[in-house]
């Protein structure tokens, strides 16, 4: 299994990427895997984060906003460029040894999430910053099917089945907000970028609060994109790495924890009650990693480590790449 994941990861890494949306995001497609196994070490694991798989649709609008999108998707200025979005995730957790279907009180437990995302992209040029809010919407559980794909793509590897989701955290609604963000913090040459973050979520999903400093080094266009087309897309090759040290205060989470509204018709309860782990209040990270971009097409990798969400696990790592494939020739440009 080990030997045919890797060479997945090879083939896909050695697709052509670039790293920035902004002014290049009139109908993309993005599709993203994260994965345990993909490790740049070789120190693949299955456990905890274990997979996260997503689909989702970049564009830019003709019209003005209604609705939603006007009313709590918040713009960086009345000359900002506006990226939309709408993607399908789903995701799983489990504990270390999933070969074995007793529930571990000092582990994971296991748990999936399906959900849609619905958000917004505000660049600002000018000032070199942007804002980023999202509204999350999906279910957590059963409903999920966590279980059935897992099991679906462990077999197509053959790979152990997992056995243990007879003690999965019960099914309960998500719906979260969450916004960032981001401000340029040093930009001596064009090749050099460093700007700071913040981030707040809050829902039945996770409610959480985070800070980081990102920097990249390379081939690179403008971060937060340009008034002018030529300047904001004026390399049509990028090549660069980045890191970005990470903290978070984390104050619920529904896939460590269970959910808010969960069902009462399970045996979580008692699997609580025996429950030894607690989540991590704190947590410290480091993601870093490559991206390559020949015109609108990208692909990025990154590697995510953090210090133990739950007590007693140990810190963590997953691997995350990113393709980014344009669905239009031409790029629009609000006025």
């Amino acid at each position: 299994m080990k030997i045919l994941l890797w060479g997945i990861f090879i083939c896909l890494s050695t697709l052509p990427i670039q790293a920035q949306i902004t002014q290049n995001a009139t109908r993309q497609l993005r599709i993203r895997e994260e994965d345990d196994f993909f490790n740049v070490w070789g120190r693949g694991t299955d456990r905890g984060y274990s997979n996260g798989t997503a689909i989702g649709y970049v564009y830019m609008k003709k019209k003005k906003s209604t609705f939603i999108d006007k009313w709590i998707f918040p713009k960086a200025g009345p000359y900002a460029v506006n990226v939309f979005e709408w993607e399908l995730m789903q995701i799983m957790i489990t504990p270390d040894q999933i070969a074995d279907s007793a529930f571990n009180p000092g582990d994971f437990y296991y748990a999936g999430a399906l959900f849609a995302t619905h958000g917004l992209t505000s660049y600002n040029p000018a000032k070199k910053y942007l804002i980023h809010s999202e509204l999350v919407f999906g279910v957590l559980g059963p409903w999920a099917g966590g279980e059935q794909a897992q099991r679906f793509v462990h077999r197509l590897i053959h790979y152990q089945e997992p056995e243990g989701w007879g003690n999965q955290v019960p099914n309960a609604p998500l719906l979260n907000y969450n916004a960032y963000f981001e401000k340029m913090l040093w930009n001596p040459v064009k090749n050099v970028e460093a700007l700071g973050g913040i981030q707040a979520q809050a829902g039945t999903m996770m409610t959480s609060l985070g800070a980081w400093v990102y920097g990249r080094y390379g081939l690179i266009n403008p971060y937060f994109g340009a008034l002018d087309l030529n300047t904001s897309a004026r390399r049509k090759f990028q090549l660069y790495i980045f890191a970005r040290p990470r903290f978070a205060m984390n104050l619920f989470n529904a896939l460590l924890q269970g959910g808010i509204f969960k069902s009462t018709d399970t045996n979580f309860e008692e699997l609580t009650n025996q429950q030894t782990s607690h989540m991590r209040r704190f947590t410290i990270g480091m993601d870093y990693g490559i991206g390559v971009g020949i015109g609108r097409t990208s692909i990025r990798y990154t590697q995510q480590t953090a210090t133990a969400w739950m007590s007693g696990t140990g810190k963590h790592s997953v691997g995350s790449i990113t393709l980014l494939i344009p669905l239009s020739k031409a790029t629009y440009f609000p006025q």
